[in-house]
């Protein structure tokens, strides 16, 4: 919930934070288009001829989220985060992905209110990270490409939330279908081109039924699949159609490989927010606040259970245990698979220009009151790595 939501935003109208960027941004987005799910503003980089590196050496300098990649230099983050989670590495790995205390790799340093079955970071570890630029959320997409879509395609969702000390939630953000057909944007997908994420208020309660996506409405978003664009229709951005439809290009495969983005995903609420808390608070005061990231990869399971068998703990989803083939590893949901298939899918964060042409930044009204209200409550195929 965000309580904040209704204060006046635009899209591509957030605080400009006071601190120079260090380095050049990861990423430049501005002018491209992009598709709204939920509170996720989702950029496809092949769509917009945006080529940029994922291999564990492009990446060891950024904030590594999740990688089925080992080493300490793309495994370990700065003090105050989690380091990156381990993602399947293999077409004989787990069928899923969640942040669980079986996938950590531990934490750096220490982090406020650190949960067992999310990444979180400090906000001041990340403040001195984005070096003022905004946060971007990068993914790409591994699956094999042996079947077209029955194989290339998986299922993701995500929720961001922040806290403050006192575990107090400041406000949550979802990667979300919307409860809508587990299918491509152009096909009646959950996904809005050039939508507005001001529509939506994540309920944060994770994803909705049905658990297993089995061609219902899902929450969950539909990764990799090969889009088709009209660029006639719309005179800045490629527009999404259906394939073989008047004026339609080939497909743009998504499917890129382990060491290539296939999408760079915004969250411009949360930016907004982490931006005026970063204006407002002092370093020591944004170490006590937290950023916590819920990240599903591949069929919707139950949440992650322990039980104790003498001095071993073991981990399960509900009646699944971890390691099993999952029940959800369906190849038909509208012709889409949704499950992992080959390993070494990778999240990481970075930095990124976005729409310096907009001439109307509008600062956040009411910033200093929300901030005593809280403290008071205390988004061409290349190489992938496939495994035997």
């Amino acid at each position: 919930m965000k309580a904040w939501k209704a204060m006046k935003i635009g899209l591509f109208c957030w605080v400009a934070a006071s601190l120079p960027a260090a380095a050049a941004p990861t990423i430049d987005l501005t002018n491209l288009g992009y598709a709204q799910y939920g509170d996720a503003v989702s950029y496809s980089l092949p769509i917009g001829n945006v080529s940029l590196a994922s291999t564990p050496g492009a990446i060891k300098d950024l904030i590594v989220v999740a990688t089925g990649a080992e080493g300490a230099e793309v495994t370990t983050n700065f003090a105050g985060m989690d380091n990156a989670y381990s993602t399947p590495n293999g077409v004989n790995g787990e069928r899923f992905f969640y942040t669980n205390p079986l996938t950590s790799r531990g934490t750096t340093g220490s982090v406020a209110n650190n949960g067992a079955n999310t990444w979180d970071a400090s906000l001041g570890a990340l403040k001195a990270f984005l070096g003022g630029e905004q946060m971007v959320v990068l993914f790409n997409n591994n699956q094999i490409n042996a079947d077209g879509k029955a194989s290339q395609s998986l299922a993701a969702w995500v929720r961001l939330w922040l806290t403050n000390g006192a575990g107090a939630v400041l406000g949550t953000f979802e990667l979300s279908n919307n409860n809508r057909p587990y299918a491509l944007i152009s096909e009646g997908g959950g996904g809005n081109f050039l939508g507005d994420p001001l529509n939506y208020t994540a309920p944060g309660s994770g994803p909705g039924a049905p658990d297993a996506i089995s061609g219902q409405n899902t929450d969950y978003v539909l990764s990799g699949g090969a889009i088709c664009v009209n660029t006639a229709l719309n005179p800045l951005y490629p527009v999404p159609v259906p394939c073989g439809s008047p004026g339609a290009s080939a497909p743009i495969s998504h499917n890129l490989g382990a060491d290539h983005v296939a999408y760079a995903l915004l969250f411009p609420e949360l930016n907004s927010l982490m931006d005026s808390l970063f204006n407002n608070l002092s370093d020591a005061d944004l170490a006590a606040y937290t950023l916590h990231a819920d990240i599903r990869l591949g069929c919707e399971m139950k949440n992650v259970t322990t039980t104790q068998r003498g001095s071993r703990t073991v981990y399960a989803y509900g009646t699944q245990a971890y390691g099993a083939s999952p029940s959800c590893n369906i190849a038909d949901n509208n012709g889409w698979a949704t499950s992992l298939n080959n390993g070494y899918e990778q999240i990481f964060i970075g930095t990124a220009r976005v729409r310096e042409d907009n001439p109307n930044p509008v600062p956040l009204p009411g910033t200093l009151g929300l901030l005593a209200m809280a403290g008071a409550l205390g988004w061409g195929g290349r190489r992938r790595i496939q495994r035997a």
